[in-house]
This record gives structure tokens, C-alpha cells and sequence, in this order.
């Protein structure tokens, strides 16, 4: 079921080559750094971000210092939309957790495109699949136990790269430090969980990331753990 959600909300995946490229050739490319934000809550927004390379984390801040992750996004993904059709200010954040380009598209010009490749259909499926993966993403985070909530964190992050390598090994962009507070404990809660998917060959821990050794083997231990 998630996996199928995954495939859904990658914008790029529901058109053709030929209409992404026309979408995001329609906007200014920017780029961002590590930690830089593409869009910032309660702000007013007056264009959408075709994210072309690199992943970002989309957050809600109910307070300072209080964050709630809802999703990560990588290339082929839409930011911003939701402020496209209604008009109201950013509902979130979004945050490079990686180097970051983005086409940045103006309202007019995105509405043009929606209207000259006939895709409000899929724009409307993908704004659902969305936020059906936000529901997933947020009770995983906050109602699982600490070695469930970052699998399923980590996986998110793995699958928002839309590719995984040959020797089935994928970065992770994030420091311990930054893994914890994005599930909501404390780094020494995760320690022991890591330890023990180095030993099992999972991963391996670099100092400001990690490497995904075996997707698979992780998704057989988020089910796992989940049984």
C-alpha cells in the first residue's frame, strides 16, 4: 500500500518526459544549500517549486523549537501547490536536507500549463496521494516504537531519491542529531537501534550521514518490527 502511494505522488512518474520537462523549463531554476529553505510556513506564495535534484524535508511548526516532519520530497515532486489552489498562505515548511535545485514556476504559468497539458486530473490525484502519505508519515513518527519510527524514516528518505544504486546502497543526508529530532527522541535513543543495524551489515555510519547498505533487508526489518 505505501510503496503504490510512493509511485503516485512523484509528479514527474504521472506525465510524460515531455511534460515535466515543459513544466519545469516554464520556471527560474534556483539552487539551494543543505539546510536552506525552498518555502517557508505562513508565508504568502505566488508560485510552485518543481524539484529537479535533491531531497528536501517538509515540516509544520506549531511552536519554536517544535516541529513536526510530514514529509520528505525529492526530485520529481511538486512544492507549493496546495497554496495554488487556494490562495492561503504556506501550511509548511520545506528544507533542503541535501543540495537542492528547484523551478520555480509563477501561478499564471503553472495554471497555463495544467490547462495546455490537460493534467488537472492528475494534479488533484497527486495532491491526495500526498496528503494520504503526510496521515502515514506522521502516525508512524509519533505512535510507533523509536526503532519503527526510524525505519520508516529512513525508508522515506531512501524512496524520495526516486533511485537507488546497483549495489542496492542509498545515502541518507542526515546526522544522527538530525535523524532523532525528526522522530521525536533523543540521540542516545537511537544509538543502540543503529548499532545494531551496522552489526547486521544495514548500514554504515559516517559522521554527517549514513549509507543504506540493503533497502530490502531494512523494509524486512520495519515489518518485522511491526509484527
Amino acid at each position: 500500500m505505501r510503496e503504490e502511494s510512493r509511485r503516485v505522488a512523484h509528479l514527474a512518474a504521472s506525465w510524460s518526459p515531455t511534460d515535466w520537462a515543459a513544466l519545469v523549463d516554464s520556471g527560474i531554476r534556483r539552487s539551494y544549500r543543505a539546510g536552506q529553505f525552498l518555502l517557508r510556513q505562513g508565508e504568502e506564495g505566488s508560485w510552485v517549486a518543481a524539484l529537479i535534484h535533491g531531497r528536501v524535508r517538509v515540516v509544520y511548526t506549531a511552536a519554536p523549537g517544535q516541529e513536526i516532519l510530514l514529509a520528505v520530497r525529492g526530485p520529481g515532486d511538486l512544492l507549493g501547490e496546495f497554496g495554488y489552489g487556494d490562495r492561503e498562505p504556506r501550511s509548511a515548511s520545506a528544507l533542503a536536507i541535501e543540495p537542492c535545485v528547484a523551478s520555480l514556476v509563477t501561478d499564471s504559468r503553472f495554471t497555463t500549463w495544467v490547462k495546455d497539458r490537460r493534467t488537472r486530473g492528475y494534479l488533484d490525484r497527486y495532491i491526495l496521494a500526498k496528503a494520504r502519505e503526510a496521515a502515514d508519515l506522521t502516525w508512524r513518527l509519533t505512535r510507533s516504537r523509536p526503532s519503527q519510527r526510524l525505519a520508516a524514516l529512513v525508508l522515506t528518505i531512501v524512496e524520495a531519491n526516486g533511485h537507488i544504486r546497483r549495489d542496492g546502497a542509498s545515502a541518507v543526508p542526515m546526522s544522527q542529531a538530525q535523524l532523532a529530532q525528526a522522530i521525536g527522541v533523543a540521540r542516545s535513543s537511537i544509538t543502540p537501534i543503529l548499532a545494531s543495524w551496522k552489526s547486521c551489515g544495514l548500514v554504515s555510519i559516517e559522521r554527517s550521514h549514513m549509507i543504506v547498505l540493503d533497502v530490502e533487508a531494512l523494509r524486512r526489518e520495519l515489518t518485522a518490527t511491526q509484527a
